[in-house]
């Protein structure tokens, strides 16, 4: 009976920050100007796994964030990528999709997130769990992904990882996952991906340094 009245954990940092957190991204003043919600009004299809449905963030910062806490059904992080935006029918603004696995490499999946809004939604997509906040530590922002698209990902994540973020012990948390265990895209999801490609906009991609001759 107690259990009914049990306190639910707290998910992010407190909302205040988040906003704040926000105001400071070069697209700041159109993320507060968002609808304040864990879930965007009017939403068709799964939540999180339709661009119809997207997740609310807060600014790409925000989507690092969000995508760090995220955990598999086995309780597993997430390896990401973006694979690019496209436009949404709740949204004046793209959405972005994300690619994402778990570290044992068995849950490959596409995630849609809208980075447009004051903060970071509390709800997790069906299959996914979110770690609760810890006030000693804050939101991690050294997700294993990249927020731009790899074309060999995962095996090119750890690269990208050091290139775009500079996180070079991430980096290599991200090579020992990915050299240990075989992360093969399933045939369903790698057709999948490949139908959404073609509606995708605004790909960014990630390529190696190759030094000139």
């Amino acid at each position: 009976m107690l259990s009914m009245f049990k306190k639910k954990p707290q998910i992010h940092e407190p909302v205040e920050l988040q906003r704040a957190e926000a105001l400071k991204h070069p697209m700041g003043t159109f993320a507060v100007s968002g609808e304040d919600c864990d879930e965007v009004s009017g939403g068709s299809g799964p939540f999180g796994h339709s661009f119809n449905n997207p997740i609310p963030v807060n600014s790409q910062l925000g989507t690092y964030k969000y995508l760090t806490k995220l955990r598999s059904a086995s309780g597993r992080p997430v390896l990401f990528h973006r694979l690019g935006s496209m436009s949404s029918q709740v949204t004046k603004y793209s959405v972005d999709a994300y690619e994402v696995v778990d570290t044992d490499g068995q849950g490959w999946d596409v995630i849609f997130l809208d980075m447009y809004h004051p903060r970071r939604s509390n709800k997790a997509p069906t299959g996914y769990t979110l770690t609760p906040f810890n006030p000693r530590t804050g939101d991690q922002i050294v997700g294993l992904g990249v927020d731009v698209f790899c074309p060999n990902f995962p095996y090119d994540l750890p690269d990208a990882i050091f290139a775009h973020n500079g996180f070079e012990s991430v980096s290599k948390l991200a090579r020992d996952v990915v050299g240990v265990i075989k992360h093969l895209r399933p045939n369903a999801h790698q057709m999948k991906v490949d139908v959404l490609k073609s509606q995708l906009e605004a790909v960014s991609v990630w390529q190696p340094f190759e030094p000139s001759a």
